[in-house]
């Protein structure tokens, strides 16, 4: 009888999940070539095909598919007792897995992340910066700060503040140009990685393709490259206004206003020490 590889069975539960190897690689932060083995060495080890290929991305054979349900299913019921389990600790030690933004890290939470290991010295924060959105309920991570309108319902927490965003550009880029309307300017953008999010949808909707420069996956790399002189581009106040090198412009951006939220799982609120980081940065973020 052959085993599976539990491992190699995350990757499988990832593609079927996202669709595609290229979005199953950056969620779980490794290259696509990576993907491929292991997808490969797990049908090899069963002897059968758990995808094929459509027209819209990879899907499991119905063959496959009632094993990985199962599979799924016994997973679930692990993760489950997984945090449980965390949830009765009631030392302040140990680790708690954090999950937020590249922006948030820059420009947001470092003195607050400092003060927290000197109130806490014996727990230990594993930082995960990355503009995907990790599963909570899977334990990927015990808590998230992230952007959202709307909230997993499963999960539990506060709404922080309100992030506004502004339309920026770097002086020299701007004082040479004709500011009567920036949207026919050259602008920098996000990439397909903010798919399904407002900010994508306003970009693809109010600037024309032929005038983005550069596109990229993270706002720290937009601002950077607005500093440089590429283009126009839409940051969150936190993070345009931090910089000497832009200047904000007059520009329609309300409708993107969305809450900055701080969630964890309900089985997780009973642990010490997701309670004392939890505590710890509704209180220095709330506004």
């Amino acid at each position: 009888m052959h085993q599976v590889n539990w491992d190699n069975l995350r990757y499988v539960f990832m593609v079927a999940n996202k669709g595609s190897i290229a979005a199953a690689a950056r969620v779980l932060g490794v290259n696509r070539t990576t993907v491929l083995r292991r997808i490969n060495a797990f049908q090899d080890s069963l002897n059968c095909r758990i995808f094929v290929r459509s027209e819209s991305g990879y899907v499991l054979t119905p063959e496959a598919e009632k094993m990985i349900n199962a599979a799924r299913e016994v997973e679930n019921t692990l993760f489950d007792m997984q945090r449980e389990i965390v949830g009765r600790e009631l030392k302040l030690e140990g680790e708690v897995r954090a999950t937020t933004t590249d922006s948030f890290v820059v420009s947001l939470l470092g003195p607050h992340l400092a003060s927290f290991q000197k109130k806490h010295p014996y727990i230990v924060v594993n930082l995960l910066s990355s503009n995907s959105v990790l599963d909570l309920n899977r334990r990927d991570a015990d808590v998230a700060i992230r952007p959202t309108k709307s909230p997993d319902p499963n999960l539990i927490g506060h709404r922080l503040c309100d992030l506004e965003f502004g339309v920026y550009a770097a002086p020299d880029f701007i004082n040479h140009q004709d500011k009567d309307n920036i949207f026919n300017l050259n602008w920098v953008g996000l990439d397909d990685s903010f798919a399904g999010t407002q900010i994508l949808n306003w970009y693809r909707s109010e600037i024309k393709p032929e005038s983005v420069t550069m596109r990229c996956d993270s706002f720290v790399t937009l601002k950077v490259a607005a500093e440089n002189g590429l283009g126009l581009a839409l940051l969150p106040h936190f993070l345009g206004d931090s910089s000497d090198k832009l200047i904000r412009l007059d520009a329609p951006t309300e409708e993107l206003t969305t809450g900055l939220w701080i969630l964890t799982h309900p089985d997780l609120v009973r642990s010490a020490r997701v309670h004392a980081f939890i505590s710890h940065f509704t209180e220095a973020l709330s506004v």
